[in-house]
């Protein structure tokens, strides 16, 4: 998969460099920009440059903006990651401290005999017997 995705950008990126020369008159060619607010003495026009370095620069600060968002979004599962960490911690602990308390009480000895006779009955006494239901019949 990763020489795929590898092949499939070197792809992507010869059709890019395709355009661009096949247009170069468009790409080469100056502009200038120019930026009004409506009143006459708020007038802005930049210095002629190539369309190909308006473009780069937007480029520029698309790249600047996702990398932005990426590292946002990786502190904030970071920061979930050691939340999550510090509870999981916690339930261990607790785990631990439940297994020493029920190691205590099966280590009592007074404790075991109850324990066993009442896995028995349980057992015994578990089964039901509904009216509705036919009795097996031993041939």
């Amino acid at each position: 998969m990763k020489k795929f995705k590898l092949f499939l950008g070197l792809i992507v990126v010869i059709f890019i460099a395709l355009l661009i020369y096949q247009n170069r008159e468009y790409f080469l060619a100056q502009q200038a920009l120019s930026f009004s607010l409506g009143v006459e003495t708020w007038h802005w026009t930049a210095p002629p440059a190539q369309n190909v370095a308006y473009m780069g620069g937007c480029l520029l600060i698309g790249l600047l903006y996702a990398a932005f968002i990426s590292f946002s979004l990786k502190l904030k599962s970071k920061k979930a990651i050691k939340a999550l960490n510090a509870e999981n911690a916690a339930h261990v602990e607790e785990i631990a401290q439940l297994k020493k308390e029920l190691d205590k009480y099966e280590a009592d000895p007074y404790q075991k005999p109850r324990v066993a006779s009442d896995d028995t009955e349980d057992t015994e006494q578990d089964v039901i017997e509904l009216p509705h239901q036919e009795k097996e019949v031993d041939a």
